[in-house]
């Protein structure tokens, strides 16, 4: 099978070669990256539902879920690591239970989103970046990780419409770890001083001399050949792990790299490049805005979806205690189970590592392996579509057909609503 698209990170890579035995195993034979082959090659193996620890079938872990679902005053439905398919089943869900909805890698989302309101932003596709793009500034560090395929697949592909595809070069900004690719050089800072750093890049782009002999550990002449270099470029790309920014500051990093960007196209063209992204947060971000109208971080369900991404932030409510029932949704990966004594309802894919016994866990398909669906990419212009590649025997329920099956076991009218103070963060 060829032209396989990978759902296990937000470049989705679509030219994957998959290869299965008849037992359902699948072997990933060209073009992936070391996360796609481990997680593609996960074991169908038949899974068992469990109740605080005890197997149990699927009809009675169902009703165990309603049941607590039932008795809950504040709940909330976080993870949404899912299929677009999975994802808005479970904001019916939490519609109907009024419930808080947050996805396991908001923060780095809302980094994006905050700057977008402050600054706007001047992106591309990942297909025009591949095509044009001749330098590249990133900040950020483990790229490996975070976007495996950068290099080879929009850096320095194989072909280029409108470049020499192996002519790109650039510069790394951020902790002096990790290889630094061909053609890059690495100029080590401290990523607290990212904005520091992106606000006297732009005034160097500018023309004007910012102050001071070094900012954040980078010699200003440094800093000087990576203005002149951004100045120079026909297609300039100013990238961003926003996962390795600082936590406290993100969306101040972020509006200092799009100010920067602005800056570049005064002379030259130039585009920011968002990385990194997991679990189809972007996607679940979408699905909740169109059927909604409100980003994520909302509580649906409770009179018009109310937006607010500081007071519902699901990892801060579970860590002051304002949570007394979690549904969780973990069916790619990205979505790792929280820490914390609140009871749990976790549809997981198999293999998911579990800190502690939920109250009740029920496996789910996966999705682009079990069952087709669609994720969106993380340039955010294009949902692409998944296929199922193995069906045997075993195979699960997705994550929509079990979160249907937990709404039918619910009133068909909204459950009463309990209103609760919130103590904003």
């Amino acid at each position: 099978m060829s032209d396989i698209v990978c759902p296990f990170c937000a470049m989705a890579c679509d030219d994957l070669a998959i290869a299965h035995d008849g037992t359902g195993q699948l072997r990933v034979t060209a073009n992936g990256c070391a996360r796609a082959r481990t997680l593609f090659a996960l074991p169908a193996l038949p899974a068992h539902c469990f109740i605080k620890g005890r197997a149990a079938p699927l009809d009675e872990a169902l009703d165990a879920a309603a049941g607590l679902l039932r008795d809950a005053v504040s709940p909330a439905v976080g993870g949404l690591s899912a299929d677009t398919e999975g994802v808005s089943a479970a904001l019916v869900l939490a519609e109907r239970l009024g419930a808080v909805v947050d996805h396991a890698a908001s923060d780095s989302l809302f980094h994006g989103l905050r700057a977008l309101q402050v600054t706007g932003a001047m992106t591309a596709t990942f297909g025009e970046i591949r095509n044009r793009a001749d330098l590249f500034v990133l900040f950020g560090t483990e790229f490996e990780r975070h976007a495996p395929r950068l290099f080879d697949r929009i850096v320095r592909p194989p072909t280029a419409l409108f470049r020499d595809a192996g002519a790109a070069r650039g510069f790394l900004i951020g902790p002096n770890d990790g290889p630094v690719p061909d053609g890059f050089e690495r100029l080590s800072a401290d990523l607290t001083h990212a904005s520091a750093i992106a606000a006297a890049l732009s005034q160097l782009v500018a023309g004007e001399t910012p102050r001071g002999g070094r900012v954040g550990s980078i010699a200003m002449e440094e800093l000087a050949r990576v203005a002149v270099a951004l100045r120079e470029a026909r297609f300039g790309v100013v990238g961003w792990v926003a996962a390795t920014l600082d936590p406290a500051a993100g969306d101040v990093a972020i509006e200092a790299f799009n100010r920067l960007v602005v800056t570049a196209n005064a002379s030259t063209r130039c585009a920011g490049l968002p990385l990194g992204g997991k679990g189809n947060a972007l996607g679940a971000n979408y699905v909740c805005a169109w059927q909604y109208g409100v980003p994520l971080r909302s509580r649906l369900g409770a009179g018009p979806p109310e937006h607010d991404p500081l007071r519902y932030r699901l990892k801060s409510l579970l860590a002051g205690g304002e949570v007394d029932a979690l549904v969780w949704l973990s069916a790619l990966n990205g979505a790792e189970l929280p820490d914390t004594r609140t009871p749990m309802i976790v549809l997981a894919r198999p293999g998911q590592p579990l800190p502690r016994d939920p109250e009740v866990l029920i496996p789910v398909a996966i999705p682009g392996l079990d069952h087709s669906g669609s994720i969106h990419r993380g340039d955010g212009v294009a949902a692409l579509p998944l296929r199922r590649l193995r069906t045997t025997a075993m195979t699960l329920p997705s994550a929509a057909s079990v979160l249907s099956a937990l709404l039918d076991r619910l009133p068909s009218s909204h459950l009463p609503i309990r209103l609760r103070k919130t103590a904003h963060v």
